[in-house]
């Protein structure tokens, strides 16, 4: 297969056809290409009236209509945060072709969250593309994953590579972020692609101050969801062959074609991400695995509730989005984005390659199939979706943002009687959907674990 080749195959691929696929490949780190890396200074400082935009370590977040907050705390886990610069001259990519069109000089930052002690490392760094969506970075993944990169001593970097997010920063503090620049209208984000190279060369070998101080960064994952996503899809296909900077890819949230390579990649989608039959005929290979998870929400509930309230503390006066059905699933999508996760290092570290796994099911091209309650068949089914309480689905309507948010819509105390009528008959079904997720490889068992642990604690007026 040459190195452009798609890795969409006809549509006789199936889901059942992708087990033959399950693979030890040799370890599957990239060999770096000689290229410039991003020049670093700072932490920049932090006082009572300067920090991060969205730091974990900021002012008391306000409460905020769809409950209460999910805090972050990196105290906890014995990590810090710090913000770093970076400056250097970037190459202009078209994420089409891979051309170079010019060259533009850059200034942007970076937030650094890592074990307070390089002892402590796990030698894996995960460096996500902030996501501008919302016209600001927001940090999805971390917002998602942050439990599991910290209790495993992962360094996470979120590098604000857009144009639109480092214009959000100037206007949000001038003092702090007023001589950032990735380009202006007429490159717009073509420098973004290089930026993210630079960054990635200088996690392992730092220009200017030392970032990662005492740290070897053995492993650089990119991570990104849903335009952040895209972007990766750009950068892998047209960048990542020539630049060789990171050694696997998650791709959280987004469809487009990524060329056949060597590096392994996962895609990761919620139930709001897959819209066609087709799309769930996208077949695995040898470097590549495709995920989909029953009932969950491209945002749900558990990232929401951790990036809402710093929006709020950050826009004083934001309103939030005003949706037909009640939003935000409830189903951890981010339980299996963190198992995903752990294989993406074993495959990269000693090619040991993710399992399989089912898709989303279909009953016709367009219209998905669902049980007798509304609830979604086939993918990946977490305990939460299979020993269903509510409605949970991954589209809405309303606001513009609504259809990204999913559906919550609990169950009436007499369906919940009729399907649960003991509490230990429920506790059981529970133990074994969970029990199967972790056998597969869907879930880690800290996360299993939470899963058990909130049914125990469920209680419903019967029992």
């Amino acid at each position: 297969m040459s190195p452009r080749t798609p890795l969409r195959l006809g549509a006789a691929a199936t889901g059942l056809a992708v087990a033959s696929v399950l693979v030890l490949a040799p370890p599957a780190h990239s060999e770096p290409v000689e290229g410039p890396a991003a020049t670093v200074s700072g932490p920049v400082p932090v006082t009572a009236d300067s920090y991060p935009f969205m730091s974990a370590d900021g002012p008391e977040a306000p409460p905020i209509e769809a409950g209460e907050a999910v805090e972050v705390d990196l105290d906890a886990y014995g990590y810090v945060e710090e913000e770093f610069l970076l400056e250097g001259t970037a190459e202009h990519y078209d994420p089409a072709t891979g051309a170079v069109t010019g060259t533009s000089p850059y200034t942007t930052r970076m937030v650094v969250r890592r074990p307070a002690h390089a002892r402590d490392s796990s030698g894996t760094a995960f460096l996500e593309w902030n996501n501008v969506s919302f016209g600001q970075d927001i940090e999805i993944d971390w917002f998602l994953s942050n439990d599991y990169f910290m209790r495993e001593g992962h360094v996470w970097v979120g590098l604000s590579a857009q144009r639109v997010g480092v214009d959000a920063l100037r206007a949000w503090d001038p003092e702090r972020y007023g001589g950032l620049s990735v380009g202006g209208s007429e490159p717009g984000d073509a420098p973004a692609f290089d930026i993210y190279s630079q960054t990635a060369r200088t996690l392992r070998v730092p220009e200017g101050v030392d970032p990662l101080p005492g740290f070897d960064v053995d492993t650089v994952i990119a991570t990104g969801h849903s335009q952040s996503a895209r972007y990766l899809i750009g950068y892998h296909n047209a960048v990542h062959p020539a630049h060789g900077a990171v050694d696997g890819f998650m791709i959280h949230g987004a469809p487009g074609d990524l060329d056949e390579g060597t590096t392994p990649v996962m895609r990761l989608m919620a139930e709001t991400d897959v819209r066609l039959r087709s799309q769930s005929r996208e077949p695995d290979s040898e470097h590549y695995r495709r995920w989909e998870v029953a009932g969950t929400a491209h945002v749900g509930a558990h990232e929401y509730l951790t990036f809402a309230p710093l929006i709020a503390r950050e826009n004083p006066g934001s309103e939030p989005q005003r949706c037909d059905r009640p939003p935000l699933s409830r189903i951890p999508f981010h339980h299996v984005l963190n198992s995903a996760y752990d294989h993406l290092v074993d495959w990269v570290e000693d090619g040991t390659a993710p399992p399989a796994a089912p898709r989303l099911e279909w009953a016709d091209a367009t219209t998905p199939s669902r049980d007798e309650h509304g609830n979604r068949l086939g993918g990946i089914r977490l305990s939460e979706h299979e020993v269903a309480t509510a409605l949970n689905q991954g589209t809405n309507t309303g606001d513009p943002f609504c259809v990204l948010m999913g559906v919550h819509v609990p169950f009436t105390e007499e369906t919940l009687e009729e399907l649960y009528p003991r509490r230990g008959g429920y506790v059981w079904q529970v133990n074994r959907a969970v029990n199967h997720a972790r056998h597969d490889g869907y879930v880690l068992s800290e996360d299993a674990r939470a899963s058990r642990v909130a049914a125990l604690r469920a209680d419903h007026p019967w029992w």
